[in-house]
């Protein structure tokens, strides 16, 4: 018989899967070279110990007197429920109206200190050289403080009134809104006390009417007085039902909703 040769298997070598385009290669950990000779010592901060690690310190801070007053008022007014006429002062103008507002203000602002002594020195020596001149007409100028807007709202010459939101005490400003309602005067409350100010060459004012406009201010003067009384004295009736503040804090809220998880356990059980 013929014996048959074995026939030999071509062993292939095995080829290697080329990587993924986008894989990140892997990360060869190098073994940290440890010296024998440092022990390692466990940090103890405990009172009197270890130096204390750096931390942001800033809750125990003694504060100024202002600032822990800002920030307790700023606490009281979510806590404690505030009555109707003072929220409203929350409620203030919006911004691009409250531009256009400030904008139409600044043409009718007060002479300013330096102009009015020029103008009194000017009067007095026309006066001293015999040159008497007629009074002249008070300009268009915006009113300002409390006792002579309320004398303006109550003769009906205010045309607009503009508050102040942040007045302290409140109690100075807190009637005008109910006024200009009631004398039928348009108003509105715009963000801070310092912007009214400006206008009048002061540090802070609580508020400023304006009695007469030129002619071409006329037409603005009226599209504002529209958004005004839309936003303000038409809503009168819903403002004065908005009560504020009555928002518990967050330990408040976790004792509340623990306890009600209680009475739910409570009553899971007896069923």
């Amino acid at each position: 018989m013929v014996t048959k040769k074995p026939v030999k298997k071509k062993v292939v070598p095995k080829q290697k899967v080329a990587p993924a385009p986008l894989a990140k290669p892997k990360k060869v950990e190098v073994k940290k070279v440890v010296n024998p000779l440092f022990e390692k010592r466990v940090k103890n901060y405990g009172i009197g110990q270890n130096v204390q690690p750096k931390r942001d310190l800033s809750r125990f801070v003694r504060w100024p007197k202002y600032i822990r007053i800002q920030r307790h008022k700023a606490i009281l007014q979510k806590r404690l429920k505030i009555p109707p006429p003072i929220n409203q002062f929350t409620q203030t103008l919006d911004r691009p109206t409250a531009q256009q507002v400030l904008k139409m203000l600044e043409k009718y602002r007060p002479e300013n200190p330096i102009a009015r002594i020029q103008r009194l020195k000017a009067k007095a020596e026309a006066k001293a050289a015999g040159k008497e001149e007629p009074p002249a007409k008070r300009a268009n100028q915006l009113r300002q403080g409390v006792n002579t807007v309320v004398k303006m709202v109550e003769q009906k010459k205010a045309q607009l009134v503009i508050i102040a939101h942040d007045v302290d005490p409140i109690e100075l400003v807190v009637y005008l809104p109910a006024l200009c309602r009631k004398m039928g005067v348009p108003y509105c409350i715009i963000k801070g006390k310092s912007r009214l100010g400006t206008l009048v060459y002061r540090k802070t004012c609580t508020c400023v009417a304006l009695t007469q406009v030129e002619n071409s201010d006329k037409p603005n003067l009226a599209k504002l007085v529209e958004t005004i009384k839309t936003n303000f004295n038409d809503r009168f009736d819903d403002i004065r039902r908005h009560w504020g503040g009555g928002l518990l804090g967050p330990k408040s809220m976790a004792r509340l909703a623990k306890i009600e998880k209680a009475k739910k356990r409570e009553m899971l059980q007896k069923n």
